[in-house]
């Protein structure tokens, strides 16, 4: 069993400083201040009630509410309407949490991700106490319920009116073509230029949305980023070539600092060849945290046939890789908020997947009917940790649906360990 995470500092409204509980003691503490009152970011129940159909609707409906900005629920604790007073109630922790993450993945349309933190009542017994339920702002906003739409007013949830479901689903269209100009943007940074490609190019971006612009900058300093890239390659393995373990080099670059492989030198080819072309990843991390990757074997010839085929386990080993990286940044320098993160894949239209050359009767497998793929997605810092393969394989699922695969040979990449498990 992995260790629980604590939750990322939440945020509780303007004024009021940033709070990470770790026990139903920080809790009271909390009431004690007056810092918990329910608000448009946070609402408190006594418990999660028995597991019937009208009450798990309503803890749906209650995460769904929070999934457009972002909040937390507590439950375990008692209101005083009249007095306006809180007190914890502890109460018996078992299978909840587990129950609370089922609910949310399969009441809410689409599926909404959080994470459930036991907060016990005391260091002697662990079964009973508060659970916290974190609720970060939802790339797939907003989240319907039995048909239904929800978010927050001040304190307490609401049916969303049709123009502003409309409206955020504007936003997520506007977050998509700003996706697209940060792919486009790498795909004009390629070491290789557009007329001396041959193969198709793999393109990932990360971003953090509101990290300070000198996030990384005593570690860039340090040069200590090179072997923590290098130790993704144990954890992710040999799923396709090139992978982790080619990021063998590393120097300063005016943005930041570079991990790449040994083709490369200040971000130019050092060789000119094919086969320089289907070695070459670069790995550029930049002050901010943010995190630009390319790969030219996104494509490759197979055998004698003259026919190149789409390598898409090489996209969703690297995919998988940057989104576990900018977790493992945001974890370890204190940035807990929201990431974009966006893949794209060039010269795709007409090849196959890599798939289809060890089938020898291509059965299912189609040809890609676009010339580019672009897909981005947000995610807080907390998913990226807990959900990595879930992350991936909303970046990835729509490239894998259009080859007609499954991802077999690398479904490892796609998925994660359930809670407690």
């Amino acid at each position: 069993m992995t260790e629980p995470l604590l939750p990322v500092p939440l945020y509780l409204g303007p004024q009021l400083p940033r709070w990470q509980p770790a026990t139903a003691a920080d809790v009271q503490r909390a009431i004690d201040s007056g810092a918990i009152t329910e608000r448009h970011w946070l609402d408190v129940k006594l418990n999660t009630k028995t597991s019937t159909d009208g009450n798990n609707k309503e803890i749906a409906a209650d995460l769904a509410s929070f999934a457009n900005d972002g909040g937390a629920l507590i439950y375990g604790v008692s209101e005083d309407k009249a007095a306006k007073t809180f007190t914890i109630a502890p109460f018996d922790l078992s299978g909840q949490a587990e129950r609370i993450d089922e609910v949310a993945r399969s009441r809410c349309d689409p599926p909404l991700y959080v994470a459930c933190h036991p907060l016990p009542a005391s260091s002697d017994d662990c079964s009973q106490g508060l659970l916290l339920v974190e609720i970060p702002p939802s790339p797939s906003a907003p989240h319907m319920v039995d048909g239904r739409y929800y978010g927050r007013g001040d304190t307490t949830k609401r049916r969303l009116t049709d123009g502003e479901v409309a409206r955020l689903h504007a936003v997520r269209t506007m977050r998509h073509l700003t996706a697209e100009q940060l792919i486009e943007r790498e795909i004009t940074r390629d070491p290789i230029p557009a007329d001396g490609r041959d193969t198709s190019h793999v393109y990932v971006v990360a971003r953090p949305l509101a990290a300070p612009p000198d996030l990384l900058t005593e570690t860039i300093e340090r040069r200590t980023l090179g072997t923590v890239v290098l130790g993704f390659h144990s954890r992710l393995g040999n799923h396709a070539s090139p992978n982790w373990g080619h990021l063998s080099s590393q120097q300063p670059r005016a943005q930041g600092w570079g991990v790449h492989s040994h083709v490369l030198t200040g971000r130019r080819l050092n060789q000119n060849d094919k086969s320089a072309e289907t070695a070459m990843v670069d790995l550029e991390i930049g002050d901010d945290g943010s995190l630009s990757l390319v790969c030219g074997r996104g494509s490759d010839y197979a055998g004698d046939s003259g026919q190149q085929y789409i390598l898409d386990a090489v996209a969703t080993l690297f995919t998988r890789g940057v989104v576990e990286l900018a977790g493992q940044l945001g974890r370890d320098h204190g940035y807990g908020g929201r990431w974009l993160i966006a893949v794209g894949l060039t010269d795709l239209e007409g090849k196959h997947s890599a798939a289809a050359f060890r089938n020898m009767f291509g059965e299912g497998l189609v040809p890609f009917s676009a010339d580019r793929y672009i897909e981005a997605t947000e995610a807080v810092t907390s998913e990226l940790l807990a959900q990595p393969g879930a992350v991936t394989r909303r970046l990835v699922r729509r490239l894998l649906r259009g080859l007609g695969t499954t991802g077999q040979s690398y479904g490892q990449l796609l998925t994660d360990p359930r809670p407690g498990g």
